[in-house]
């Protein structure tokens, strides 16, 4: 198991798992995308939870061992996803490109 730390926080996951998401982070920062994964977590009380991480570009992830006497958390179609979409160079449309914040109108916040 694995803990994935993040600006918020950290969570628990499958070592695979957690490999996983820093390996297509890391895809998608050379690419300058970003993405949204889901994937499952272990809860303070041991039960399993869903986690969803927008990653890429500015991502700040770092993963460590985690020692927990759970057993390790698999879920196989969710690191093989998350290798392929790494592998595949698909372009995933960014939320906000350079050229939209260029032209971006800010007037109506306070500052």
């Amino acid at each position: 198991m694995k803990h994935i730390f993040h600006p918020g926080g950290s969570v628990i996951t499958g070592s695979d798992i957690a490999d996983a998401v820093l390996l297509y982070a890391e895809a998608l920062c050379n690419r300058r995308q970003v993405d949204v994964v889901d994937i499952p977590v272990m809860g303070e009380n041991g039960n399993l939870l869903r986690a969803q991480f927008l990653i890429g570009a500015a991502s700040q992830l770092m993963s460590v061992t985690a020692e927990t006497p759970s057993p390790e958390l698999i879920e196989p179609e969710t690191t093989d996803f998350l290798h392929r979409k790494a592998q595949s160079g698909a372009m995933i449309p960014a939320a906000w490109t350079r050229e939209e914040s260029a032209a971006a109108q800010f007037d109506d916040y306070d500052y």
